[in-house]
């Protein structure tokens, strides 16, 4: 079984370190004024190991966003057979954990940054969903209801309507939750219509 070095470890460490330096910015709200010598100084490590794992500030946001979402947050890319909404929700609750975290993500041009990668795999993903659970979406309707999708099932969409409704998490979640399978259960209506299956029949002549 294979085994790490000492090296390797505290190379780890490093680049855990400085992603934290990061995150703390992230939280306080200013990430976007921070310079990359001053998180070398915070993390612990010089400006050439720094700049040694990460050439530059953009491939550094890149790589804290992989290791907020899959070590911090643990978000899944990918949607399961319990669907979308399942999906939103459990999402919801780990951001729920970190609180600070999901509204800083928000908040910077930095935050959002670090969500680009992250969002456009996930609409992705419910791009294939949908393809999955509702077949006979014809191409325009696939793509209204994924980009729709990838909106609600965004920290975006619950901090907002918790925000402008004066409502707590939960409830701002649950009525994203009650919207996502609203819209699901309307797509379905209408792919099985006959209408729809007339129209789909016409469509391949």
């Amino acid at each position: 079984m294979p085994t790490t070095t000492v090296r390797e470890r505290q190379l780890d460490l490093a680049r855990t370190a400085i992603f934290d330096a990061v995150r703390r910015h992230l939280e306080d709200g200013d990430a976007d004024q921070i310079s990359m010598d001053d998180l070398a100084t915070e993390a612990g490590v010089s400006r050439r190991t720094l700049y040694r794992y990460f050439p530059n500030r953009d491939a550094l946001v890149a790589a804290t966003g992989t290791w907020i979402r899959d070590d911090v947050l643990q978000l899944p890319i990918e949607i399961g057979p319990a669907g979308i909404a399942a999906s939103f929700r459990a999402a919801a609750a780990r951001l729920n954990e970190n609180p600070r975290l999901a509204r800083a993500l928000l908040r910077t041009d930095t935050g959002r940054a670090v969500r680009a990668g992250y969002r456009s795999e996930r609409v992705e993903a419910i791009r294939t969903a949908l393809r999955r659970d509702v077949p006979g979406l014809s191409g325009r309707a696939l793509d209204r209801a994924a980009a729709v999708l990838g909106y609600l099932c965004s920290s975006n969409a619950w901090i907002t309507i918790q925000d402008d409704a004066g409502i707590d998490a939960s409830s701002a979640q649950a009525a994203v939750t009650w919207a996502i399978e609203a819209l699901l259960a309307q797509l379905r209506e209408t792919t099985h219509s006959p209408s729809s299956r007339s129209s789909s029949r016409k469509g391949r002549r």
